[in-house]
């Protein structure tokens, strides 16, 4: 089950990137050492990536316990998605309905945060594509009912919506080709691939967007 990479901010929106050294989903609030745990996460793998994402976690916790605005919140939430990339069984499990809660939290006080949607469609495909298992551990073990009842439409729609709204984050488009791939339309997934690949990546995470998209263009047979 695959949640998240890299999104961008609301303030980003207007015009695209503004700050080249500083990744589109860390605000100006966001302490530059969850920013630095993130990437260096991101170069590695196994049990390093977890602790260093462990500690992202706790500062970003720490942060917005010093200031509760969105950016920082958005920034827990993308450190959660980035765990639930790297855990498994119950404690992926556990992570996701943190980060479900997050995401109800950022959409309640903007509902058209363009990463938080972006990761909401992320979080129902990853929903989608979970074994039988995992499904029932969601739903009965850790009561996260909403995470069980995710809709392969629910994903499409957030996920439609972050594209049109920020089409310069190769993610947005990764994530879409995804979506398609898995509901039957390989045409609609090759364009978005490719869309993908058109975006030069700026830092470790999006590095690692091109490279699954490179993947998913080679699976396609393009």
């Amino acid at each position: 089950m695959v949640f998240i990479t890299a999104i961008v901010t609301v303030a980003s929106l207007a015009a695209g990137p503004t700050d080249p050294q500083r990744p589109d989903w860390a605000a100006e609030t966001v302490p530059d050492t969850i920013v630095t745990l993130v990437e260096r996460a991101a170069d590695t793998d196994g049990d390093e990536r977890k602790e260093l994402l462990r500690e992202a976690e706790r500062h970003a916790r720490e942060s917005l316990a010093e200031g509760d605005d969105i950016g920082r919140r958005y920034a827990l939430a993308v450190v959660l998605a980035l765990r639930a990339n790297a855990e498994g069984g119950r404690t992926k499990v556990q992570t996701a309905a943190a980060l479900s809660e997050q995401l109800d939290l950022i959409l309640t006080a903007e509902p058209h945060h363009v990463g938080a949607r972006h990761m909401l469609g992320r979080l129902h495909a990853g929903i989608r594509r979970m074994g039988t298992v995992s499904r029932w551990l969601a739903k009965n073990v850790m009561g996260a009912g909403a995470l069980a009842d995710a809709t392969w439409e629910e994903a499409e729609r957030n996920l439609a919506y972050a594209e049109q709204q920020a089409p310069w984050v190769a993610d947005h488009h990764l994530q879409l080709a995804l979506l398609y791939r898995d509901t039957g339309r390989p045409q609609l997934a090759s364009m978005e691939v490719s869309h993908a690949l058109d975006i030069e990546p700026r830092n470790a995470l999006e590095h690692a967007v091109r490279e699954e998209a490179l993947k998913v263009r080679s699976e396609l047979g393009q």
